[in-house]
């Protein structure tokens, strides 16, 4: 990715589609005193904001946001 504006942007939505999907769930379960279901979800979360990590470096930055627009 060379374009910041487009790092930025494709960021900015992956970090909304995390905290959407994993976030949410690690809140309930600690809400919940679910100490079990905290650590899945905190394990969860680590591992999908290692994906996208991984996924920034390896992939183009016109792929990327073609696949976060579908």
């Amino acid at each position: 990715m060379t374009d910041h504006t487009e790092i930025e942007t494709w960021a900015m939505v992956r970090a909304q589609q995390i905290v959407m999907q994993q976030g949410a769930n690690l809140v309930v379960a600690a809400q919940r005193l679910d100490h079990r279901k905290t650590t899945a979800n905190t394990y969860a979360l680590r591992t999908a904001i290692m994906a996208s990590l991984i996924e920034a470096l390896k992939s183009p930055p016109a792929a990327t946001m073609a696949s976060l627009e579908a």
